[in-house]
C-alpha cells in the first residue's frame, strides 16, 4: 500500500499547489479588473476653452452639460454651440483615454484566444477593431453674415437686442 501512496501524494500535493496558484492568479486578476472598471467609469468633467460650457460624464455617456449663467450675454448662439461641441468632444476623448489606460495592463497580461487555441482568431485584434477612435475636433464654422433687414423702426427688436432673454 505504501508503494503507490507516496507518488500519488506527491502528485496530489503538486496538483493542489498548481490549483492554489491558479486561484491566487484568478483572484488578483479579478481584483485588478474591478479596479480598472472603477477607474474607467470614473466621472470626468471638462470645460470649453472659453469657460462657458462644462460637460461631465463617464465612458458610458454624458451625465451633465452645464452652461454658464451669463453665456447668452457673452457670446452668440453659434459660438455657444461650438463651445458645447468642443466640451463634449473633449469629454469623449478623455473618457476613452481613461478607459484605454485602465484596461491596458489587463489586456497585456491576459492570454489571447489564439494563444490558447491554435488557429483561433485573435480576440485582442477583434476588440481593437471594435473600439472606435476618438472623434476628430470639429472644423471651425464660419459665421454667416448678418441678414440685411431694415428694422430701424422696430421697437420690439431693439428691446430684445439690448436686453437679456434670461432673468
Amino acid at each position: 500500500m505504501n508503494d503507490w501512496s507516496a507518488p500519488t501524494r506527491a502528485e496530489n500535493d503538486a496538483l493542489r499547489a498548481q490549483i492554489d496558484s491558479m486561484l491566487d492568479t484568478f483572484n488578483s486578476e479579478k481584483s485588478a479588473l474591478l479596479d480598472a472598471q472603477a477607474q474607467a467609469s470614473a466621472l470626468v468633467s471638462v470645460w470649453s476653452q472659453d469657460g462657458l460650457v462644462r460637460a461631465s460624464g463617464t465612458i458610458a455617456g454624458v451625465s451633465e452639460v452645464h452652461i454658464a449663467a451669463d453665456a447668452f450675454k457673452r457670446t452668440t448662439p453659434e459660438s455657444l454651440g461650438r463651445s458645447v461641441t468642443e466640451a463634449l468632444t473633449e469629454l469623449t476623448r478623455q473618457t476613452t483615454q481613461a478607459q484605454t489606460q485602465a484596461l491596458a495592463p489587463l489586456s497585456a497580461s491576459m492570454p489571447d484566444l489564439s494563444d490558447l487555441v491554435p488557429g483561433a482568431p485573435s480576440m485582442k485584434n477583434l476588440i481593437a477593431s471594435l473600439t472606435p477612435p476618438p472623434p476628430p475636433m470639429p472644423e471651425p464654422v464660419v459665421e454667416a453674415p448678418e441678414t440685411l433687414i431694415d428694422d430701424s423702426d422696430d421697437e420690439e427688436g431693439d428691446y430684445f437686442r439690448n436686453r437679456s432673454y434670461l432673468r
